[in-house]
């Protein structure tokens, strides 16, 4: 394997189950960084073969993957002589404090939390790879750039979360990147959910990326699904509609994430 890197010529590998996530996240840093080589895979086994195969300058991995997770991606790769100081950024859905902490003390640098923007997922980047001094100045120069355009062009959104009216078939969040929908489930299947909520003046966005933590009627948590808004509508034709449609088509092709799923409906036809 190399051991010294060209600054201008850094080698990324992402790593998710989510062909659709794979894609965003490669576009999100060839655009942001396009001097660097990125090669995306779809599980944690084909990581480790590529990673025994090609020296990789940064890892952004996901979490929640079949066969391998990328907790034992991360695990495996700080017991390589050559990734053992490798910056490491763990991307997932699961934000709970005991997840983040079995990540920290199995030697991850950075986390960033699903759904992410772009201006977010560079920001990690930059610091990562800042603190090992891998970005010319000129690299520096253009993620700071992007991050200020990226800022004036998209307007703060409002930080309070939507309410929900209570409907059969369950509840749900609605989460995208900078805000959390408390909604109700009115229709589901195993590839799709449309799910209402309440008009407070901030919504999220047509095919923008999210996630839907599904709850069972119970309040435990169901599964935490990967998505994208397709539609979004008023359910009156109103101007001051008080409540809005919003369809996500899923993403995760997780069998346990499935498995739950189907039992969940099941449960509410």
């Amino acid at each position: 394997m190399e051991t010294q890197r060209s600054m201008s010529k850094l080698n990324i590998l992402v790593v998710d189950d989510a062909r659709f996530i794979r894609e965003r996240v490669t576009s999100m840093v060839r655009e942001a960084f396009p001097d660097f080589s990125v090669m995306a895979v779809e599980n944690g086994t084909e990581a480790t073969r590529a990673m025994q195969q090609k020296r990789f300058d940064l890892i952004l991995c996901d979490w929640e993957m079949p066969e391998m997770s990328g907790l034992e991606v991360l695990q495996w790769t700080r017991s390589q002589d050559d990734y053992k100081q490798t910056p490491f950024l763990m991307v997932t859905s699961r934000g709970e404090r005991e997840y983040v902490l079995k990540a920290i003390q199995a030697g991850v640098n950075d986390y960033l939390g699903k759904p992410f923007t772009r201006e977010q997922l560079v920001q990690k980047m930059v610091k990562a790879l800042d603190k090992r001094q891998q970005l010319s100045p000129e690299q520096q120069a253009r993620a700071a750039a992007m991050l200020e355009a990226d800022k004036k062009a998209t307007p703060a959104e409002a930080s309070a979360p939507a309410k929900m009216r209570s409907k059969p078939k369950g509840l749900a969040q609605l989460r995208n990147s900078e805000q959390t929908f408390r909604c109700a489930i009115k229709d589901l299947n195993l590839r799709e959910v449309k799910v209402v909520i309440k008009n407070e003046g901030a919504f999220p966005q047509v095919l923008e990326q999210v996630v839907v933590d599904i709850e069972q009627l119970s309040g435990d948590s169901v599964a935490r699904i990967n998505g994208f808004i397709t539609s979004i509508q008023a359910t009156e034709q109103k101007l001051d509609a008080a409540y809005v449609d919003v369809n996500v088509f899923f993403m995760d092709d997780d069998p346990d994430k499935l498995a739950h799923l189907s039992k969940y409906i099941a449960s509410v036809r």
